[in-house]
């Protein structure tokens, strides 16, 4: 019994030890990663080589760096395949427009960077908001039909909302890694705070 109870406290320890120090990988580097909030929205095309390392054959999309999870060149961040619901309620350009606006599905395969993207991607933690006052910004793959579904004729910039779902509701494919260390491991992670392929480097 003796032995028992100090086999027992020895499973203990090693558990705490276990939870001291292996960091939560979602939490590190000051990156912002909620699984719905306000959100801006642009387009842009040549997504076949995403920073993630997988492109996808349906609705994708880039996000901004601080809630991507890495830096340009360190490899795929959290945000990496996941899916989100994105809806549009307003153009910050034409306030007085109405719609029709639409929400889809995308799936999360590339990077917005900072640099060079200060009006849309230019969140940090010192600045968690781009200037049209949105902490996500998600930039819509023009090639396999999301931008073209999203965003009404003759707006290409909108403002709204986004919630992460299951990407058992994403209707697409994955491709094949394109290098190694590609992970789009967020399809099949809970939603944040949940771990998938988790961060690299520190925020911005």
């Amino acid at each position: 019994m003796a032995r028992f109870l100090q086999f027992l406290q020895v499973i203990a320890v090693a558990t705490l030890a276990s939870c001291l120090t292996t960091p939560d990988k979602r939490a590190t580097g000051g990156y912002v990663q909620n699984p719905s909030g306000t959100a801006s929205f642009t387009h842009y095309s040549g997504c076949n080589q995403p920073a993630c390392g997988i492109a996808g054959n349906g609705f994708t999309a880039a996000v901004s760096q601080l809630a991507f999870g890495s830096a340009p060149g360190l490899g795929p961040g959290d945000a990496c395949g996941r899916c989100f619901a994105v809806t549009a309620t307003q153009d910050p350009y034409s306030p007085a427009y109405t719609g029709p606006f639409h929400t889809i599905i995308v799936k999360v395969t590339d990077l917005c960077p900072l640099q060079g993207n200060q009006e849309w991607c230019g969140q940090s933690q010192s600045n968690p908001d781009n200037q049209h006052g949105a902490p996500v910004h998600f930039d819509i793959c023009e090639d396999t039909g999301g931008a073209n579904a999203f965003f009404p004729s003759g707006h290409g910039a909108l403002t709204g909302s986004y919630t992460e779902v299951s990407c058992s509701q994403w209707s697409g494919s994955d491709g094949g890694a394109l290098w190694n260390g590609a992970c789009i491991a967020g399809e099949k992670a809970g939603n944040w705070p949940s771990t998938g392929c988790g961060n690299k480097g520190t925020a911005p």
